[in-house]
């Protein structure tokens, strides 16, 4: 059965450029083997009819609508991303048209639970294995605030979104199940985890190829000083050598002694002095420029390779997942097969059984988790006996209530 996922991940103002150039592909990828150039010009965006230049139009957002009275922080929140997708097998179920649908479908239901002036695009990405949207908010609150953390600080309201956002689309006639929250174990959180760490491999490449400009931008820089310092250089050509300045000496016993020169010589002395000290100026801030950059370079590298091996471990980690749940499935149902002519309602007894478990995971019993009729009666006795134990309990406690109630006159 394939899932409703949706994931959300929030960016500061560093970041944002990076998911421009990732979402309307304005530059190839390195690492991401999976997308297919020759199908790129198939991506759209729901909200636009253009590529927008989402720094613009973020800050047009926020000078329009943000009330607040202190300036921003420059390491405010000012974009979450959503993410929303299922597996390969949903999305070949479904012709263009549908498929589009559920992308609508899904960017009405952020529109309506977080504002619909929140969302500054929604781009559909075609050009890979697995057709998903990503969605753009900005956080501003109904009051004028930015505050990604009114939206998302609590910690239900992540679970929440899974939850409404399932309801949503099976409304809308999509068969889905839930997908899975971060804190809730499940062969799928697997690849929610895989889908997140390829969004932050991304992201580190972005940040990569920005740092390669800027280093494109400051050799650029160098050689526009390196003009200016050799047209100055040139000037030297017509400025005396200081060993073939002509000094003249006075002053002695009596008085100090000075020297005296041309005019003209002067004036080259200091012409030297200044490029002497402008070389030096400008060789230490380029240095220290070098330096931080090849740092942060070495780092980024560093947390690149770190997050391609999660997402390779993970990758491995859900096959191994795939091929235990086959087994538990496969053993399950040799063990009903030995056991359904020896042991009386056996089908019926692992129905409860089934339903005793999805209870327990929080899951919703549905008729696609039991294999027969026998089952599902099993399933059906199971909801039956936990309704008739929870009206007991209820009128237990009322009792208890009553009799307290009663101590107290």
């Amino acid at each position: 059965m394939s899932f409703a996922v949706i994931h959300m991940k929030k960016f500061k103002s560093a970041d944002v450029k990076g998911m421009q150039i990732h979402n309307q592909r304005e530059k190839e990828s390195q690492t991401n083997m999976d997308i297919d150039k020759e199908r790129s010009s198939l991506n759209y965006d729901l909200l636009n009819h253009a590529p927008i230049d989402y720094d613009e139009r973020i800050q047009q957002e926020i000078d329009e609508r943000y009330t607040g009275e202190r300036a921003i922080r420059k390491d405010a929140v000012k974009l979450c991303s959503f993410v929303v997708t299922s597996d390969k097998a949903f999305f070949d179920g479904l012709d263009p048209q549908e498929e589009k649908r559920f992308f609508e479908e899904s960017v009405k239901f952020l529109q309506d639970r977080y504002g619909e002036k929140n969302m500054v695009y929604a781009v559909v990405h075609k050009d890979e294995k697995t057709p998903h949207m990503h969605v753009g908010m900005v956080p501003i609150t109904s009051e004028g605030k930015l505050a990604a953390k009114q939206f998302f600080g609590k910690k239900t309201e992540l679970q929440q979104l899974q939850d409404k956002f399932h309801e949503h689309v099976t409304k809308k006639g999509f068969d889905l199940e839930r997908g899975v929250s971060s804190d809730r174990k499940h062969i799928e959180a697997n690849r929610f985890k895989a889908l997140t760490v390829k969004e932050e491999v991304q992201s580190l490449e972005n940040e990569l190829n920005e740092k390669l400009e800027d280093k494109q931008s400051l050799e650029k820089s160098i050689k526009d000083v390196e003009g200016r310092l050799s047209d100055l250089g040139k000037s030297l050509d017509h400025v005396k050598k200081v060993d073939e300045v002509e000094v003249k000496e006075k002053g002695g016993l009596v008085r100090s002694r000075t020297v005296e020169l041309a005019q003209e010589d002067f004036e080259g002395i200091k012409t030297l002095a200044k490029v002497s000290e402008g070389l030096k100026i400008k060789s230490e801030q380029f240095e220290g420029y070098w330096i931080q950059e090849v740092q942060k370079n070495d780092r980024l590298k560093d947390e690149n390779s770190m997050l391609k091996k999660e997402n390779d471990r993970l990758r491995d980690e859900n096959k191994e997942l795939v091929r235990e749940n086959t087994f538990l499935t496969r053993t399950l149902e040799n063990v009903k097969d030995y056991y359904k002519d020896k042991i009386k309602d056996f089908s019926q007894r692992l129905g409860t059984v089934k339903a005793y478990v999805l209870d327990k995971m929080g899951e919703k019993l549905l008729q696609r988790n039991f294999t027969d009729d026998d089952e599902i009666k099993g399933g059906q006795k199971f909801l039956t006996d936990k309704k008739l134990e929870q009206e007991r309990e209820k009128q237990t406690q009322q009792t208890r209530k009553n009799r307290d109630s009663g101590m107290e006159r």
